[in-house]
């Protein structure tokens, strides 16, 4: 995957220059059709790259070439994993999205050095990539691929696989998402709403101790607004325990 934009030439060596610029590399210099290109993979943008290159030696510009940054298989992969999630929240959320390698390309344009941000991104690309060769038995795979894996198969699936630790409203949306009619887990990671897994967990006769601890984890924080789930509260507390989660 491929992120270009202008940039003024360079003279003899600026690959190496650029490349202890920002502690990233390597650049190189590639000839395609007559045209130079200076290309890497991740790291800056091709906005910074072209202010550098600027910088290193604008008399001597000749003709403009092209930078291009690619995007590593990670990066693709975690940008998927964040358009995914950032679906299915707000005003304008949905419950399956279609993420395509130019949406990803539009998502890093302007951010540098793409990395995770946490534990569980950090894992959920591992798990998407890996996943990715081993269903086209390749070690390289391109931008749709991994954009598809991500769109038909879900986040659920993956967080799954990683073993990734779950906040109350997470462990009690996977138990009840496929029954209560709720694909945004599946696809984004959304949880279902506090009322709603309370109900669903009042259902259930058999929720088990850590079924009804999650239950009773929103409730019972502070500044909590879930007035009718307080009340429900009380029943949960006094469910037998006699069942595991």
């Amino acid at each position: 995957m491929t992120d270009d934009g202008g940039c003024e030439g360079w003279p003899h060596g600026l690959a190496r220059v650029v490349a202890e610029r920002f502690g990233h590399g390597p650049f190189r210099i590639e000839h395609t059709g007559g045209t130079e290109r200076l290309v890497w993979t991740d790291g800056p943008t091709v906005e910074q790259v072209a202010a550098a290159v600027r910088e290193a030696g604008p008399e001597r510009v000749a003709e403009p070439p092209r930078c291009l940054r690619l995007l590593s298989e990670e990066t693709v992969a975690l940008g998927a994993v964040r358009l995914a999630v950032e679906a299915g929240r707000g005003p304008g959320r949905r419950a399956r999205p279609g993420i395509t390698p130019g949406d990803v390309e539009r998502l890093w344009r302007d951010v540098p050095f793409p990395s995770p941000a946490t534990d569980r991104e950090r894992d959920l690309v591992y798990a998407v990539v890996y996943q990715a060769h081993d269903d086209r038995r390749s070690n390289h795979v391109g931008a749709g691929p991994v954009c598809d894996l991500v769109t038909t198969v879900g986040l659920a699936w993956f967080l799954e696989r990683v073993r990734a630790p779950l906040a109350p409203a997470e462990l009690l949306t996977a138990r009840y998402a496929a029954t209560h009619a709720h694909p945004a887990w599946r696809y984004c990671l959304t949880p279902m709403p506090v009322p709603a897994l309370v109900r669903a967990v009042i259902a259930d006769r058999r929720a088990g101790p850590g079924v009804l601890a999650a239950a009773l984890a929103p409730v019972a924080e502070p500044g909590s607004s879930y007035d009718e789930e307080i009340d429900a509260a009380a029943e949960l507390r006094e469910r037998p325990r006699g069942f595991r989660a």
